[in-house]
């Protein structure tokens, strides 16, 4: 009787028609206890093999169902991993190794056109396995937002407090505009925890590490409330990339369509893309959703999410998703993203690049491509130009660190983008030249 109540209870918070809210999985939580991983350090570096493929068992969670349509995108086609020449500081690796070997990866798919060109799994995962796919969450949060914006129910240029009005007294959200925080250009100032990348206050109230510790604090709310303001720049002036600002524009989401945010991302994106499976929403125990990291989804649902966008928002049955103007808004910048970006410490690796709308793009080696990033090495990459998707899934020891994502954006993601163009055109064959070390493609005309 008393689970029937609590059921009865998270429906009428949630509406009829909610997300189902699981709790954490007390089976595996034992298990894993017996080898040292618990709640309280599932997420540390040490354990990335293994919990980020099973991230939502740590966690309350919210599951989202995909729609009727389910997007083909067809068979693999003859493109080989080890046939592609990469390299690390010491020299030429097959693709194949330097992704799995030496950046961790436990999962690369790859569409052109919205068609799979081929797709390869390790470390048990397989192209039904979700996996934690970190602050890429924060680029879903972002175009489910979207969706609100093309229906006229959200202003970007408004300030946040006109959704939001609890953030009035906030010493940072007070002035800023929904677009400033959307662009991590809010003015936001976090003082991290000790020996830690962030206040654990925001951490405990969305219960990722375990029961909430700060019992006066009941919703992300409460800690936006009282996070402070930079002093050294204006605000909207630098780009500083921090997950309350993502969590702030999933309250925008859920005060304006009256749903919880994992209920309107279903409705609006999980049903409408082509997606093949459900997806779990990482959340606290109230069923607020993690809005900046708490996705776990499959490769390649995620790497059709970035072949809608770039297809000018439609899905591959024709549907308008997303509007085409927030794309090219994304892949054109403007001046405001340009500066804060300039003041931001990622410029230093990219100065041909910007931050909008949680989404980056880079202009690197003649490729211009909007990126989904998220820490461990869960990237995504799309290329207009060419109507390529590269999905990454990452296991990596530590967060972000200058060489893992050097070699990624530098390296590994241009010379796959031209290996993958270069078939893609002639696809009758490639290998490896012993000699040069070059990918060579055999065409039709030879």
């Amino acid at each position: 009787m008393k689970k029937s109540i609590i059921v009865l209870s998270i429906l009428f918070a949630f509406g009829a028609s909610a997300t189902t809210q699981h709790a954490p999985d007390k089976a595996f939580l034992d298990a894993a206890a017996q080898v040292g991983i618990t709640q309280a350090n599932w997420d540390t570096g040490s354990n990335a093999k293994l919990n980020m493929q099973n991230a939502y068992r740590f966690t309350h969670y919210l599951e989202m169902k995909n729609g009727p349509f389910i997007h083909d995108m067809g068979k693999p086609q003859d493109f080989d991993l080890t046939k592609v020449q990469g390299h690390d500081i010491d020299g030429p690796i097959a693709m194949d190794e330097l992704l799995r070997d030496r950046l961790n990866t436990e999962a690369v798919v790859i569409l052109k056109d919205g068609q799979l060109v081929n797709e390869y799994y390790w470390s048990g995962m397989d192209k039904n396995s979700t996996h934690l796919q970190m602050s890429i969450t924060k680029s879903f949060t972002s175009m489910t937002l979207q969706t609100l914006v093309a229906e006229g129910k959200v202003d970007m240029n408004a300030l946040i407090t006109d959704y939001l009005p609890e953030l009035k007294a906030s010493p940072s959200f007070s002035e800023a505009t929904v677009q400033e925080v959307a662009d991590m250009r809010s003015g936001v100032k976090i003082n991290f925890s000790e020996g830690r990348l962030w206040d654990e206050r925001m951490t405990n109230v969305q219960e990722w590490n375990g029961p909430n510790q700060y019992p006066e604090m009941k919703s992300i709310l409460d800690f936006a409330k009282i996070v402070n303001v930079r002093t050294d720049y204006k605000r909207g002036e630098k780009y500083d990339y921090q997950d309350i600002n993502t969590e702030m524009l999933g309250m925008v989401v859920a005060r304006v369509t009256g749903s919880s945010l994992a209920e309107s991302m279903e409705e609006r994106i999980w049903k409408k893309v082509g997606f093949e499976h459900h997806a779990r929403f990482m959340s606290n125990s109230t069923g607020e959703a993690v809005g900046s990291g708490g996705l776990n989804a499959t490769a390649r649902d995620v790497a059709l999410m970035m072949d809608l966008l770039i297809n000018d928002g439609k899905n591959r049955n024709g549907e308008q998703v997303l509007q085409k103007s927030f794309a090219d808004k994304l892949l054109n910048g403007n001046d405001e993203v340009n500066l804060a970006w300039s003041n931001g410490k990622e410029s230093v690796m990219a100065p041909n690049g910007w931050y909008k709308d949680q989404i980056r793009t880079f202009d690197i080696e003649g490729h211009k491509f909007l990126a989904f990033v998220g820490i461990h090495g869960q990237v995504t990459i799309g290329e207009p130009s060419t109507g390529i998707v590269l999905q990454f899934n990452g296991a990596q020891d530590e967060m972000q660190v200058t060489r893992t994502v050097a070699l990624t954006f530098l390296s590994v993601v241009p010379t796959l983008l031209d290996a993958v163009e270069m078939q893609t055109q002639q696809p009758i064959g490639a290998y490896l030249d012993d000699k040069t070390g070059e990918v060579v493609i055999v065409g039709e005309s030879e």
